[in-house]
């Protein structure tokens, strides 16, 4: 109780502030946010700059607010927070410059949260938002990357042919290294071999513990095999001897529960088996593609 009347008495007294906030006043709450951010305070600048954009007239100046708060919210590693603030930018008539930084942001922060569809898709729609093509450029670098991780190698060097032909187009010494380097770190005999996911799945579908098996877990894949063989020769063991109900109920649980489990196992497992086939690769890719076009 206690709690909720420190609460609504706080409430009571924001409220009864709308009205009382001036420029300087909102000049003063963006000097306290510029100071809590300088003084590596993200969470708690983020919180000024959300109340400064509350208070602040003018779409510009509230879309500066939330990349401000948005930013705040990434340096504090709370991405989720920090796209969801982002999300609440009205790009209706906003310029290239605040599309760019708001899609590129979230982008960013989906990498930085490995969810790789997500900023995949954000930096997709840079594409036919913003009209203004090198802004489109300078996504390419984090758009190479994010497929890298994808395992969409061939994407990932077409992003990076179009980043070397806008920035070393006429510098053709640099422009034809980078091309020959492109082509000899993307080349097809250097990609880990990936196994499909797809194919584990219906192979455990067919025959239990084969999934597993193709993932080259060949301990679990024997392991899910006798589990699916034991429950069954249970269930026929119970049959036998007239225990029906108890047999056929707890046979097709078990069975189903194995049979399901396996499937999804052996999908994990492939996951697992091409991140750790191709993590290496990835890290060296990034390695040298950050030497060749980060200076």
């Amino acid at each position: 109780m206690k709690f909720w009347r420190v609460y609504t008495c706080l409430l009571f007294v924001f409220l009864s502030k709308l009205n009382a906030y001036s420029t300087n006043d909102t000049l003063q709450l963006k000097h306290v946010a510029d100071s809590l951010f300088s003084n590596k305070l993200y969470y708690e600048a983020s919180i000024y700059y959300q109340k400064l954009d509350f208070f602040l007239q003018g779409e510009i100046s509230k879309n500066e607010a939330k990349l401000l708060a948005a930013n705040c919210y990434k340096l504090d590693k709370n991405y989720t927070s920090g796209i969801d603030h982002l999300n609440g930018i009205n790009l209706n008539e906003a310029s290239d410059s605040v599309i760019f930084k708001t899609k590129y942001q979230s982008a960013l922060m989906s990498y930085l949260s490995n969810d790789l569809t997500q900023a995949e898709s954000f930096l997709e729609q840079l594409n036919y938002l913003v009209k203004d093509s090198s802004y489109v450029t300078n996504s390419l670098l984090l758009h190479a990357l994010v497929l890298n991780e994808q395992y969409k190698w061939p994407q990932a060097k077409e992003k990076l042919y179009k980043l070397n032909n806008s920035l070393f187009l006429n510098d053709p010494t640099t422009f034809d290294r980078n091309k020959i380097i492109l082509d000899s770190i993307y080349d097809t005999k250097l990609l880990p071999k990936l196994k499909s996911v797809d194919k584990a799945s219906r192979r455990s579908t067919f025959f239990p513990g084969s999934g597993q098996w193709y993932a080259k877990s060949y301990g679990e894949g024997i392991t899910s095999f006798l589990a699916m063989t034991v429950c069954a020769g249970a269930m026929v063991v119970g049959i036998v001897y007239q225990y029906y109900f108890t047999s056929i109920f707890l046979g097709n649980v078990l069975i189903s529960k194995f049979y399901l489990g396996g499937i999804k196992r052996a999908e994990f497992l492939t996951e697992k088996y091409n991140y750790k086939n191709s993590k290496k690769y990835n890290d060296s890719l990034k390695l040298q593609v950050k030497q060749q076009f980060v200076k």
